[in-house]
């Protein structure tokens, strides 16, 4: 039973409880003393455990996991084995998507594009190291404490399908409902068969049922490779068309249809993020999406385009500075009675005036700034992409609606960490938007008598969390001064206000003075 290891130690880190079970491990929450966090760890049913190939393919690809270092791929701590116990140690992230498709039906559309780059993203990175996923889907997509996405479970459905392979064992590897065609098929797998599964995986966000269904594996394996899916826009009006092309074009039958790799997908997708190339940094590339689509296999699409745009780059000057003369003429003249537009002055960039009169002044109407005021180490972002640091300030940003958000360096699972803010850009006015994100520390409380409870409440008063002691967690709060109140039966009240600093802990033992029950009744 699941149950034997809860309470127990394997390693230096503690389990406290079952959180999921699936083909081949129990997944339990823990906590890492050394790093004083909870983590994730899954361990091998017992029957895989004792299979010694099995174990070996397990804790082998499990090790090879743990070298994946990607902001979007799960962090593996360990690897190891106690006893019985075969294990291996993770981050642990308390919520995913499946979760917020339990709650929300469907993700919105920059949510969908989000969780699309970000897991495009870890799959290009990973398969750039050699490692297929082979089980890309809704639950093995977490999110971390500042909303990206984060995936799991890398490695695993590799260590059965080769064990699979090795012993002659009739296993299903994988989840049939995202299969790829060839997955279904039983042929080789390359890096397109994780993105036609990130395909199924959006499809599902962006609609709320899978693009192919049925009573069983079977029936679902042969759809994917004989029927067409849904349209997504059909399921779902909102979707815009350009989302359920990039959806579409994940779930073609053949692998050389679809996204040569992840980075091909992420720049595709990066085309949906509002207003991206306005905002973007320095290192980031932007190409129309219409020059895009058509050159996503082979070579990476950007460094194509950009040789493209070099080698046409003198002919394409000449033709833009032929038609601004001609638009600008044509303008000019549409505004002048016809007697006029022959003297009507034409500049071009050399300075050479086609007449001897004066140069036309054109002063484009202003637009609005908007400023964000962050703490001077915070990193802002727009949108999801980082633009600076501290305060910030832009007047590049076209009318509609954006999500500014300021990020400190913090503890993990520090929500106050990443402060967010979601405004609309109009044609006219200015915005300013003051974020204060706040990095976290820990309080940890014990007190003489041990059974007591106390409260942490805000300067003014307001409840923050309330337990009963003695705890043995560690709580975490942003950085700032709270009040304590420790109150026992038979005890006078305690209270004291208590500071937080950033990565500290605050350690308070609290030594109440107290009356025996016969003293408090005068007995």
């Amino acid at each position: 039973m699941p149950e034997r290891y809860i309470g127990r130690y394997l390693g230096r880190f503690r389990i406290d409880a079952l959180v999921g079970s699936g083909g081949f491990a129990w997944v339990y929450k823990g906590y890492d003393p050394e790093l004083d966090v909870p983590v994730a760890l899954k361990v091998l049913k017992p029957q895989f455990a004792g299979d010694e190939m099995f174990e070996t393919r397990f804790r082998r690809e499990a090790s090879t996991a743990a070298k994946l270092r990607h902001p979007n791929i799960i962090k593996i701590l360990a690897v190891g084995r106690e006893g019985e116990a075969v294990y291996f140690v993770m981050d642990y992230l308390s919520q995913g998507l499946v979760d917020r498709l339990r709650v929300m039906g469907t993700l919105p559309e920059h949510m969908l594009v989000r969780v699309g780059f970000d897991v495009a993203s870890a799959l290009g990175f990973a398969h750039r190291q050699g490692v297929i996923h082979r089980d890309v889907k809704v639950d093995n997509i977490m999110f971390d404490d500042h909303g990206n996405a984060v995936v799991t479970d890398f490695g695993i459905a590799r260590a059965v399908t080769k064990y699979a392979e090795q012993t002659g064992t009739n296993m299903v590897v994988g989840t049939p409902q995202y299969f790829s065609p060839e997955q279904a098929r039983g042929l080789p797998l390359d890096g397109r068969a994780d993105l036609y599964s990130l395909g199924v995986t959006l499809f599902k966000a962006a609609t709320g049922v899978l693009p192919f269904q049925g009573d069983d594996w079977y029936e679902i394996a042969r759809q994917h490779v004989e029927d067409e899916p849904p349209r997504p826009r059909d399921l779902n009006p909102s979707l815009s068309k350009g989302l359920e092309r990039i959806v579409l074009r994940c779930l073609e039958k053949e692998p050389d249809e679809r996204f040569a790799n992840g980075e091909a997908l992420c720049t595709e997708l990066s085309h949906l993020l509002p207003d991206r190339g306005e905002v973007t940094s320095a290192r980031t590339l932007m190409i129309p999406a219409t020059d895009t689509l058509e050159q996503t296999t082979g070579r990476h699409p950007v460094r194509r385009a950009v040789r493209r745009l070099r080698r046409r780059g003198v002919v394409l000057a000449t033709v833009a500075a032929v038609a601004a003369v001609g638009v600008l003429s044509a303008t000019l003249r549409s505004r002048r009675p016809d007697s006029e537009a022959a003297a009507a002055p034409i500049t071009v960039n050399s300075g050479r005036q086609l007449d001897s009169a004066p140069p036309v002044a054109v002063t484009p109407p202003p637009r609005p700034v908007v400023e964000i005021v962050a703490p001077g180490e915070a990193t802002v972002s727009v949108n999801g992409l980082d633009v600076g640091r501290g305060r910030w300030r832009s007047d590049t940003l076209k009318p509609g609606e954006y999500v500014l958000a300021a990020s400190v360096r913090s503890l993990t699972r520090c929500g106050s960490a990443r402060a967010v803010d979601t405004i609309y850009v109009r044609e006219t006015g200015d915005t300013t938007v003051t974020l204060r994100p706040l990095p976290c520390g820990f309080l940890a409380v014990s007190s003489t008598p041990e059974v007591a409870e106390f409260v942490v409440m805000t300067p003014a008063g307001s409840s923050v969390r309330q337990e009963m002691l003695p705890f043995v967690d560690s709580l975490l709060l942003p950085v700032g001064r709270y009040k304590l109140r420790v109150q026992a039966r038979y005890c006078t009240e305690f209270n004291d206000s208590v500071r937080i600093e950033s990565g500290k802990t605050n350690r308070q033992h609290i030594r109440m003075l107290c009356e025996t029950p016969q003293e408090k009744t005068g007995e």
